[in-house]
């Protein structure tokens, strides 16, 4: 039997502090995406709206 456990984390740091390239490291780490997005790229999971792709700070996905 294979359990499936889910864990709720949060990342609180000022701006530019590496928040979202640690969140993109840790989803492709645990599998959970399959290619490791850039900030400077605009390629994160995290990157969702295009106003924050163009101003470089990502927001969220709802």
């Amino acid at each position: 039997m294979h359990t499936h456990r889910t864990l709720a984390i949060g990342i609180v740091a000022h701006v530019d502090a590496g928040k979202t390239s640690l969140t993109e490291r840790l989803l492709f780490d645990t599998g959970t995406i399959e290619t490791l997005g850039r900030v400077d790229d605009g390629t994160t999971r995290t990157d969702t709206d295009a106003i924050e792709r163009r101003r470089g700070i990502p927001t969220c996905p709802h």
